[in-house]
């Protein structure tokens, strides 16, 4: 939620600081990756880990009542395109469907994640993206990651579906001004 929040700020100041429009990009990615690891988790809270990860955790859950068998001490979760198959693969624990993503938001997900990684992985070359690029792929996201968290509205506090709504309807609002 919060990145949501941070991607329509991003979008508000990009006129006067063009390089918003990365910052925003990259917020709007690692909201929907957060919602996916949410929305993936499920009750067991272990639903966005690797097959491996998740075996050795139900073995503990079953066997450790039985002997005194320490966790498994791995939380990393899948990498973003392995947690996007798995949520277009599986049905969700929480909701009984699986996410739907058309071809054209597929393309938007993999423009949008091609910026983040050049965001956050810096590499001694320039980039040129137009504007254009990056708002097209927004508010698709941001619509998405509001399917995802959705799916955990039982997390949700008084007010946040409102303001998670507010902050998609702004992102779609702002990407329309950019041209």
């Amino acid at each position: 939620m919060l990145n949501l929040r941070d991607c329509k700020e991003q979008l508000e100041r990009w006129k006067e600081e063009p390089l918003r429009l990365a910052q925003a990009a990259k917020s709007v990615h690692l909201a929907m990756q957060a919602a996916l690891t949410d929305a993936l988790a499920g009750s067991a809270g272990i639903g966005a880990y690797s097959d491996e990860l998740r075996a050795e955790y139900l073995a503990y859950f079953e066997g450790s009542r039985e002997r005194d068998t320490p966790p498994p001490t791995g939380d990393f979760v899948l990498p973003f395109p392995k947690l996007l198959a798995r949520a277009m693969e599986h049905p969700l624990e929480w909701s009984g469907r699986k996410l739907e993503v058309s071809a054209d938001e597929m393309k938007a997900l993999n423009r949008l994640t091609y910026v983040r990684h050049r965001v956050e992985h810096p590499r001694p070359q320039f980039h040129f993206i137009e504007p254009l690029f990056i708002a097209l792929t927004l508010p698709v996201v941001a619509r998405l990651t509001l399917e995802l968290l959705d799916v955990c509205s039982h997390h949700y506090e008084n007010g946040e579906r409102v303001a998670v709504e507010a902050s998609v309807a702004a992102i779609a609002a702002l990407c329309g001004e950019i041209d």
